[in-house]
């Protein structure tokens, strides 16, 4: 059942919420709509597409989440976002680079995406980043 935003008897907006269908929270992956959530149930949208290896290793030095698709679908679909530990993030972030393989077997690129105070550097395809991602 989807329920809709309305105004509570103090005139404030309550949040619009769906329990169901192709907008429903889908914590951790994408929902029908292509809607990206973490695996808190954050929605999050797309800020920047392809981003260098340093740009990625500085956002996460900065506090950024990460999640990772290994066969460079873009995350939809049958396959769902792996999401490191923040811990594993916090000490890799300091010590290496994403390296994105100078070969690719499947598309590869590297996205920010952002919500509800979360940044998320999402990596696609034949990426490595030490012992984090595969």
């Amino acid at each position: 059942m989807t329920k809709r935003a309305r105004t509570t008897g103090r005139g404030k907006i309550s949040a619009a919420t769906t329990s169901g269908g192709r907008f429903a929270v889908r914590p951790g992956t994408f929902n029908l709509a292509g809607e990206l959530f973490t695996p808190e149930g954050n929605r999050l949208s797309r800020l920047e597409e392809d981003i260098r290896e340093e740009v990625a290793a500085v956002l996460v030095r900065d506090g950024a989440e990460v999640a990772f698709e290994a066969c460079g679908c873009g995350g939809g679909g049958q396959c769902k976002p792996y999401w490191p530990g923040k811990a594993k993030i916090k000490a890799l972030s300091r010590s290496s680079l994403p390296q994105m393989s100078p070969r690719p077997t499947a598309p590869t690129w590297i996205d920010v995406w952002a919500g509800d105070g979360t940044t998320v550097v999402f990596c696609h395809g034949d990426i490595t980043w030490g012992s984090l991602l595969p």
